[in-house]
Protein backbone atom coordinates (compact mmCIF):
# COMPACT_ATOMS: atom_id res chain seq x y z
CA UNK A 1 0.00 0.00 0.00
CA UNK A 2 3.00 1.92 -0.27
CA UNK A 3 2.25 5.39 -1.47
CA UNK A 4 -1.63 5.02 -1.63
CA UNK A 5 -2.21 8.20 0.16
CA UNK A 6 0.15 10.33 -2.51
CA UNK A 7 -1.21 13.95 -2.49
CA UNK A 8 -3.77 13.54 0.08
CA UNK A 9 -4.12 15.58 2.76
CA UNK A 10 -5.02 14.24 6.05
CA UNK A 11 -6.22 15.66 9.31
CA UNK A 12 -5.09 14.21 12.41
CA UNK A 13 -6.85 15.62 15.49
CA UNK A 14 -5.13 13.95 18.36
CA UNK A 15 -1.54 16.08 18.70
CA UNK A 16 0.32 13.41 20.07
CA UNK A 17 3.31 14.81 17.74
CA UNK A 18 5.70 13.08 15.10
CA UNK A 19 5.64 9.34 17.32
CA UNK A 20 2.09 9.10 17.08
CA UNK A 21 1.21 5.31 15.53
CA UNK A 22 -1.99 7.44 12.97
CA UNK A 23 0.35 10.18 11.84
CA UNK A 24 2.96 7.31 11.36
CA UNK A 25 1.30 5.45 9.00
CA UNK A 26 -0.92 7.91 7.34
CA UNK A 27 3.16 9.42 6.05
CA UNK A 28 4.47 5.81 5.30
CA UNK A 29 1.47 5.44 2.73
CA UNK A 30 2.41 8.89 1.41
CA UNK A 31 -0.14 11.26 3.07
CA UNK A 32 0.50 15.09 4.03
CA UNK A 33 -0.89 14.51 7.60
CA UNK A 34 -2.07 18.21 8.97
CA UNK A 35 -1.91 18.04 12.92
CA UNK A 36 -4.89 19.92 15.04
CA UNK A 37 -4.57 18.74 18.61
CA UNK A 38 -8.42 18.94 19.52
CA UNK A 39 -7.57 17.58 23.23
CA UNK A 40 -5.32 17.99 25.48
CA UNK A 41 -4.18 15.71 28.82
CA UNK A 42 -4.91 17.63 32.29
CA UNK A 43 -4.00 15.61 35.65
CA UNK A 44 -6.48 14.66 38.16
CA UNK A 45 -8.22 17.65 40.32
CA UNK A 46 -7.79 14.89 43.04
CA UNK A 47 -5.36 12.00 43.22
CA UNK A 48 -6.42 10.97 46.52
CA UNK A 49 -8.94 8.42 45.27
CA UNK A 50 -6.09 7.21 42.61
CA UNK A 51 -3.49 6.59 45.23
CA UNK A 52 -5.43 5.27 47.52
CA UNK A 53 -6.53 2.22 45.10
CA UNK A 54 -3.00 2.18 43.87
CA UNK A 55 -1.51 1.60 47.44
CA UNK A 56 -3.91 -0.94 48.02
CA UNK A 57 -3.38 -3.16 44.52
CA UNK A 58 -3.34 -6.08 46.60
CA UNK A 59 -6.99 -6.53 47.55
CA UNK A 60 -7.85 -6.36 43.59
CA UNK A 61 -8.72 -9.24 41.76
CA UNK A 62 -8.58 -7.35 38.40
CA UNK A 63 -7.74 -3.60 36.71
CA UNK A 64 -9.13 -2.62 33.85
CA UNK A 65 -8.13 0.15 31.07
CA UNK A 66 -10.21 1.73 28.78
CA UNK A 67 -7.66 3.64 27.35
CA UNK A 68 -3.77 4.03 26.72
CA UNK A 69 -3.89 7.25 28.89
CA UNK A 70 -5.54 5.54 31.52
CA UNK A 71 -2.41 2.82 31.70
CA UNK A 72 -0.18 5.68 31.61
CA UNK A 73 -1.28 7.92 34.48
CA UNK A 74 -1.99 5.06 36.39
CA UNK A 75 1.93 4.22 35.82
CA UNK A 76 2.84 7.33 36.74
CA UNK A 77 1.32 7.77 39.84
CA UNK A 78 3.24 4.23 40.86
CA UNK A 79 6.18 5.92 40.08
CA UNK A 80 5.58 9.03 42.03
CA UNK A 81 4.31 7.13 45.01
CA UNK A 82 7.03 4.85 44.78
CA UNK A 83 5.70 1.79 44.48
CA UNK A 84 7.03 -1.07 41.74
CA UNK A 85 5.44 -1.82 38.76
CA UNK A 86 5.56 -5.35 40.13
CA UNK A 87 2.71 -4.28 41.99
CA UNK A 88 0.07 -3.48 38.93
CA UNK A 89 1.69 -6.57 37.13
CA UNK A 90 0.79 -9.06 39.58
CA UNK A 91 -3.24 -8.61 38.99
CA UNK A 92 -5.43 -9.74 36.39
CA UNK A 93 -5.17 -6.83 33.92
CA UNK A 94 -7.73 -6.19 30.83
CA UNK A 95 -7.97 -3.74 28.34
CA UNK A 96 -9.85 -2.08 25.91
CA UNK A 97 -8.17 -2.90 22.49
CA UNK A 98 -4.48 -3.26 21.13
CA UNK A 99 -3.40 0.16 21.28
CA UNK A 100 -4.29 -0.08 25.05
CA UNK A 101 -2.56 -3.82 25.53
CA UNK A 102 0.20 -2.27 23.67
CA UNK A 103 0.97 0.60 26.14
CA UNK A 104 0.03 -1.63 29.10
CA UNK A 105 2.51 -4.55 27.80
CA UNK A 106 5.25 -1.56 27.35
CA UNK A 107 4.69 0.31 30.94
CA UNK A 108 3.85 -3.47 33.01
CA UNK A 109 3.27 -7.01 31.10
CA UNK A 110 0.59 -8.19 27.85
CA UNK A 111 -2.77 -7.97 29.30
CA UNK A 112 -4.98 -11.21 30.38
CA UNK A 113 -7.97 -10.28 28.76
CA UNK A 114 -8.57 -8.17 25.58
CA UNK A 115 -12.55 -8.09 24.24
CA UNK A 116 -12.73 -8.73 19.94
CA UNK A 117 -14.31 -5.41 20.26
CA UNK A 118 -12.39 -2.37 21.34
CA UNK A 119 -15.38 -0.89 23.27
CA UNK A 120 -16.33 -0.34 27.14
CA UNK A 121 -18.76 -2.77 26.41
CA UNK A 122 -17.44 -5.39 24.97
CA UNK A 123 -14.64 -5.29 27.70
CA UNK A 124 -17.34 -5.30 30.11
CA UNK A 125 -18.76 -8.27 29.00
CA UNK A 126 -15.86 -10.44 28.64
CA UNK A 127 -15.18 -9.51 32.19
CA UNK A 128 -18.38 -10.74 33.59
CA UNK A 129 -18.09 -14.20 34.04
CA UNK A 130 -14.83 -13.69 35.81
CA UNK A 131 -15.51 -10.84 38.03
CA UNK A 132 -19.10 -11.64 40.63
CA UNK A 133 -17.96 -10.95 43.54
CA UNK A 134 -14.14 -9.82 42.39
CA UNK A 135 -12.70 -6.23 43.52
CA UNK A 136 -11.84 -4.54 39.86
CA UNK A 137 -10.05 -1.51 39.62
CA UNK A 138 -10.90 1.18 36.76
CA UNK A 139 -8.49 3.98 36.08
CA UNK A 140 -10.91 6.66 33.96
CA UNK A 141 -11.16 10.06 32.44
CA UNK A 142 -13.05 12.26 34.30
CA UNK A 143 -15.53 12.69 31.36
CA UNK A 144 -15.12 8.97 30.25
CA UNK A 145 -17.94 7.06 29.33
CA UNK A 146 -20.32 4.88 31.43
CA UNK A 147 -20.54 1.97 29.73
CA UNK A 148 -17.45 -0.16 31.24
CA UNK A 149 -17.87 0.97 34.93
CA UNK A 150 -21.87 -0.22 34.88
CA UNK A 151 -21.22 -3.39 32.85
CA UNK A 152 -18.97 -4.59 35.45
CA UNK A 153 -21.40 -3.64 38.30
CA UNK A 154 -24.47 -5.31 36.24
CA UNK A 155 -22.16 -8.19 36.66
CA UNK A 156 -21.58 -8.49 40.41
CA UNK A 157 -18.31 -6.52 40.65
CA UNK A 158 -17.24 -4.16 43.22
CA UNK A 159 -15.54 -1.52 40.81
CA UNK A 160 -13.43 0.96 42.53
CA UNK A 161 -13.30 3.60 39.40
CA UNK A 162 -10.74 6.43 40.48
CA UNK A 163 -10.08 9.55 38.46
CA UNK A 164 -6.65 9.05 37.07
CA UNK A 165 -6.66 12.30 34.03
CA UNK A 166 -8.93 14.65 32.46
CA UNK A 167 -9.31 15.58 28.86
CA UNK A 168 -9.32 18.65 28.16
CA UNK A 169 -11.69 20.31 24.47
CA UNK A 170 -10.29 22.59 22.48
CA UNK A 171 -11.65 26.31 22.72
CA UNK A 172 -14.25 27.80 20.50
CA UNK A 173 -12.80 29.10 17.75
CA UNK A 174 -9.73 27.87 18.67
CA UNK A 175 -9.24 25.37 15.71
CA UNK A 176 -9.76 28.68 12.82
CA UNK A 177 -6.69 27.53 10.76
CA UNK A 178 -8.43 23.75 9.85
CA UNK A 179 -11.75 25.64 9.32
CA UNK A 180 -9.91 27.82 6.73
CA UNK A 181 -8.29 24.93 5.25
CA UNK A 182 -11.47 23.02 4.76
CA UNK A 183 -13.44 26.07 3.43
CA UNK A 184 -10.61 25.96 0.79
CA UNK A 185 -10.86 22.50 -0.01
CA UNK A 186 -7.61 21.42 0.97
CA UNK A 187 -8.65 18.99 3.08
CA UNK A 188 -9.27 15.32 1.97
CA UNK A 189 -10.08 13.60 5.25
CA UNK A 190 -10.20 14.15 9.07
CA UNK A 191 -9.65 11.54 11.38
CA UNK A 192 -10.81 10.86 15.07
CA UNK A 193 -9.45 8.56 17.71
CA UNK A 194 -11.55 9.01 20.33
CA UNK A 195 -15.13 10.68 21.23
CA UNK A 196 -13.55 13.54 23.38
CA UNK A 197 -11.43 14.51 19.77
CA UNK A 198 -14.75 14.84 18.29
CA UNK A 199 -16.18 16.97 20.81
CA UNK A 200 -12.81 19.09 20.40
CA UNK A 201 -12.95 19.36 16.96
CA UNK A 202 -16.89 20.58 17.07
CA UNK A 203 -15.95 22.80 19.98
CA UNK A 204 -12.80 24.09 18.46
CA UNK A 205 -14.16 25.01 14.69
CA UNK A 206 -17.27 26.68 15.81
CA UNK A 207 -19.26 28.23 13.31
CA UNK A 208 -17.41 26.27 10.99
CA UNK A 209 -18.22 22.81 11.85
CA UNK A 210 -20.35 21.98 9.33
CA UNK A 211 -17.71 22.16 6.84
CA UNK A 212 -17.13 18.50 8.55
CA UNK A 213 -19.21 17.22 5.98
CA UNK A 214 -17.60 18.52 2.90
CA UNK A 215 -14.89 15.81 3.66
CA UNK A 216 -14.13 12.39 4.63
CA UNK A 217 -14.37 11.19 8.12
CA UNK A 218 -12.86 8.50 9.39
CA UNK A 219 -13.33 6.90 13.24
CA UNK A 220 -11.01 4.58 14.89
CA UNK A 221 -13.91 2.17 16.46
CA UNK A 222 -17.53 2.49 16.45
CA UNK A 223 -17.52 4.44 19.97
CA UNK A 224 -16.26 7.43 18.42
CA UNK A 225 -18.29 6.81 14.82
CA UNK A 226 -21.30 7.29 17.56
CA UNK A 227 -19.78 10.22 18.65
CA UNK A 228 -19.61 11.71 15.08
CA UNK A 229 -23.06 10.57 14.30
CA UNK A 230 -24.30 12.57 17.84
CA UNK A 231 -22.37 15.68 16.77
CA UNK A 232 -24.61 15.81 13.45
CA UNK A 233 -21.94 14.10 11.48
CA UNK A 234 -20.99 10.47 9.39
CA UNK A 235 -18.19 8.59 9.60
CA UNK A 236 -17.25 7.44 5.82
CA UNK A 237 -14.54 4.92 7.36
CA UNK A 238 -14.83 2.66 10.70
CA UNK A 239 -11.48 0.18 10.68
CA UNK A 240 -12.84 -3.47 11.14
CA UNK A 241 -9.33 -3.64 13.74
CA UNK A 242 -9.74 -0.75 16.05
CA UNK A 243 -6.04 0.28 15.82
CA UNK A 244 -4.16 3.78 15.02
CA UNK A 245 -2.52 1.65 11.45
CA UNK A 246 -5.57 0.38 10.93
CA UNK A 247 -7.94 3.60 10.41
CA UNK A 248 -4.78 4.68 8.20
CA UNK A 249 -4.97 1.83 6.22
CA UNK A 250 -8.49 1.90 6.33
CA UNK A 251 -8.53 5.56 4.81
CA UNK A 252 -5.91 4.37 2.48
CA UNK A 253 -8.12 1.72 0.42
CA UNK A 254 -11.50 4.43 0.71
CA UNK A 255 -9.04 7.36 -1.05
CA UNK A 256 -6.44 5.22 -2.83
Amino acid sequence: MAGALAGRTVVVTRGAGGDDALSARLRQLGAEVLEFPAIALAPAEDFGPLDEALRGLARFDWVAFASGNAVEQAVARLDALGLTRGLLADRRLACVGPATGARLEALARAPDLMPSEATGAALAASLAPHVRGKAVLVPRAAEGRPELIDGLRAAGAEVVAPVSYRTVLAAPGSLAALGALLAAGRVDAVTFASPSAVQGVVAGLGSEASRLDGVLLGAIGPTTAEALRAAGFTAGVVPDIHTAEALADALAVRLG
